[in-house]
């Protein structure tokens, strides 16, 4: 009993490290990994502005990199806000702060024709929560690629 017990586990063992070296292949060879990267790493700003901020160049840099890697890759460009401010206001700032994500890539050389921008203004919150922890996570650019 304890022989097979121990073949079981063994076997088990075996698959199990198969099968998780098959799952990290394909995440390694399918730039699935790197994709969640790109979409995942958001552009923040700070309260009621559009600007770039210098902590946020790394990002976007890291944008650019991954776009000229992958030259046939459209990007959507959503700008987001808190939930501070009227809607037509949010709208308008999160168009802003796109637009200002796409000035500065195509200022890097990425094609306009790869770039489209849209504004959730106050809808799309990452948090929900009502304080700055939470607005600050909300005001920001996040890119999907379509």
């Amino acid at each position: 009993m304890k022989k097979s017990l121990t073949l079981v586990t063994l076997t088990l063992f075996l698959a199990l490290a198969v099968v998780g070296c098959r799952s990290k292949k394909v995440v390694d060879t399918s730039g699935d990994a790197e994709r969640f990267a790109f979409e995942n790493n958001h552009v923040h700003f700070d309260f009621d502005r559009f600007n770039i901020r210098p902590d946020q160049v790394p990002i976007l840099a890291a944008k650019v990199a991954y776009l000229n890697q992958y030259p046939s890759a459209q990007v959507e460009i959503q700008g987001h806000c808190d939930e501070r401010g009227t809607e037509a206001y949010n709208y308008a700032l999160g168009d802003r702060r796109a637009k200002s994500v796409y000035n500065w890539l195509v200022d890097q050389g990425i094609s306009p024709a790869r770039l489209h921008t849209v504004s959730y203004g106050e809808e799309r919150p990452l948090d929900p929560s009502h304080d700055e922890a939470a607005w600050a996570q909300n005001r920001r650019a996040q890119f999907v690629l379509q």
